[in-house]
């Protein structure tokens, strides 16, 4: 280790699978490769400097990220960030002026990537310097094809002269860990915290392409190391001020950060931005979903019952198929409804959370029929107000051309879908052949 490097067992670790030896290993590889360049760049040539200097945008990147996911105090951290960002931007740069190949590439925040995201709401949230966005806006790539529309409202609540785009492409790469945040900041805000509280309670499953899982075990025995938090979600809720105590418990919030940016950087900063505004953008609703045609698909069994409970959203329906496969019969839905919830085509909360079925009925009437479901304020609340809610929204759909299709599980915890009514009795028989138990809302949401 270098002289400036911590012991790890003196920190308290933030990542809530990670171990010392983990973290060590990689800060170990992490000095190696600083190492080799420090004492080799003036002796190779330039078309190995420029190696160098590409190779180092994202490593420096990711060695911040896992300091703050080993335990590093923001402190040191926050003094560490702004000579690792000026000596991005001076690789970048080095890369740009000297290679032809890299004048595109060579840039350390491409808006599209996951880690260069992360990495932005880690420097965004940390750094109090007064010049320090300015520093950053340099570092991101100006490149359109690389820009992505939720990524760009966010750094311009940071920035306020950044200049946004008259037009982005879909990135469906992004879009898995940004569009609920769209969705989000896109609706009233007074349902803002609701919305991003339901996107935390999926945020690990979201995760699984890039390496979380339930039980990760340590990188040298088994998984590699994960270490990753939704900083994307901690910069919406300080760019939008919004109240985070209904999910900043949840082990991958960056709750820390989000506390130093409020108390050390929002009214000194960024004083300049009006309470709760953002950028002062409104931020566009998302387009709705490409709808198949019902009565002239060809799916069969599992794949026929999940596009009929996705309504036709072609989308979500093939998620949902990636996600689970195609089996022959299905027992426990768990999984299954935990994909469905997270693309907003069911109902599936536990038995008293009666604010996450609210919510979870509310998107889900809304990808089906124009209009807003309300549901039942309460009191009573937990189980007695998610069965009023079930209920009156069993009403709600009924009269709009729906039936609601309790499914279950046996456990402690509401399941539920809405199909069209002209294919409500197909999605039963279908599901009578895949072992699934459907219940008629009147029969099981009573006292």
């Amino acid at each position: 280790m270098g002289p400036d490097e911590r012991d790890m067992n003196e920190m308290s670790m933030r990542d809530p699978a990670g171990t010392a030896q983990s973290y060590e290993q990689f800060f170990e590889l992490a000095e190696l490769d600083e190492h080799l360049r420090s004492e080799n760049f003036a002796n190779v040539t330039t078309e190995r400097q420029v190696y160098f200097c590409y190779t180092s945008l994202g490593l420096t990147q990711k060695t911040l990220l896992h300091r703050y996911g080993a335990g590093e105090d923001l402190d040191t951290l926050e003094a560490r960030l702004l000579p690792h960002t000026q000596r991005m931007v001076d690789d970048a740069l080095f890369c740009r002026e000297h290679a032809e190949d890299y004048r595109r590439e060579a840039y350390p925040v491409d808006g599209t990537k996951r880690a260069n995201t992360s990495f932005a709401g880690l420097a965004l949230l940390l750094a109090g310097t007064p010049d320090y966005p300015a520093l950053f806006r340099q570092a991101i790539a100006p490149d359109s094809g690389r820009r992505a529309y939720l990524t760009d409202i966010l750094f311009k609540a940071f920035i306020p002269d950044y200049p946004l785009l008259k037009k982005y492409k879909a990135d469906k790469y992004s879009a898995v860990w940004m569009d609920p945040i769209q969705r989000a900041l896109a609706g009233p805000a007074e349902k803002r915290a609701q919305a991003l509280a339901l996107h935390m309670n999926n945020w690990c499953r979201l995760m699984r392409p890039w390496g979380w899982k339930p039980n990760l075990k340590p990188a040298w025995g088994g998984d590699n190391l994960f270490c990753d938090f939704a900083f994307e979600v901690a910069l919406a809720v300080c760019a939008y001020d919004i109240d985070d105590s209904s999910f900043n418990g949840h082990p991958y919030y960056p709750r820390d950060l989000v506390e130093h940016y409020r108390t050390r950087v929002r009214h000194t900063r960024d004083a300049w931005r009006a309470e709760g505004m953002g950028p002062g953008v409104a931020v566009a609703a998302l387009p709705a979903p490409a709808k198949a045609d019902l009565a002239k698909s060809r799916r069969k069994a599992v794949a026929r019952w999940v596009e009929l409970a996705c309504d036709g959203d072609a989308d979500a329906t093939e998620a949902v198929l990636d996600a689970i496969g195609k089996p022959r019969k299905i027992g426990d839905i768990g999984e299954l409804m935990d994909v469905l919830a997270e693309h907003g085509q069911a109902i599936h909360a536990d038995i008293k959370d009666d604010e996450t079925l609210a919510i979870q009925a509310g998107r889900l009437a809304e990808g089906r029929v124009p209009g807003e479901f309300d549901a039942p304020p309460g009191p009573p609340f937990g189980p007695a107000r998610c069965r009023a809610t079930l209920l009156a929204f069993a009403g709600w759909l009924d009269a709009r051309g729906y039936r609601l299709v309790d499914l279950d599980n046996q456990d402690d915890a509401w399941h539920a879908v809405a199909v069209k009514a002209a294919y409500h009795a197909e999605f039963i028989e279908l599901g009578t052949g895949l072992h699934l138990t459907a219940r008629a809302p009147a029969d099981v949401y009573h006292d």
